[in-house]
């Protein structure tokens, strides 16, 4: 009877394993053999939610109306650079170091991808500045 039950536990295991295993290999696999219409849709998504939700948080600060946009660089090998232009007339009257701890704060509310860097700029009007 023991050996059975130890048996029956190894063979449990083994399958545990290889579920997880396959589990993996699909996310990962799932990922690679998305045509580049289903890839460039993905991005676009997130894209947009970068975008409204970058408008959300300036509104949330008091920066109603802002003008948002997300221009994307791809890269030969897949990677993304993004920059995110802000403009609002208090935005440009604000200090350097006050816009930098704004960009700090949109920082987080980029996506998560390893393939994408993001950079936040801000679109100043000089005749806007006091």
């Amino acid at each position: 009877m023991r050996k059975t039950g130890s048996i029956g536990f190894a063979a449990a295991t083994v399958l545990l394993v290889l579920i997880a295993a396959f589990s993996y290999v699909g996310t990962v696999k799932s990922r690679t053999f998305c045509s580049n219409a289903e890839l460039e849709g993905y991005y676009r998504e997130l894209e947009e939610r970068l975008a409204e939700e970058t408008k959300a948080y300036l509104e949330e600060q008091g920066f109603y109306n802002s003008g948002v946009m997300v221009n994307r660089v791809v890269e030969a090998d897949g990677s993304r650079e993004y920059t995110v232009t802000v403009h609002h007339r208090e935005i440009s009257r604000m200090s350097g170091e006050e816009r930098t701890a704004l960009a700090g704060e949109l920082a987080l509310l980029a996506f998560a991808d390893e393939k994408c860097t993001f950079c936040h700029d801000f679109l100043i009007d000089e005749s806007d500045i006091k």
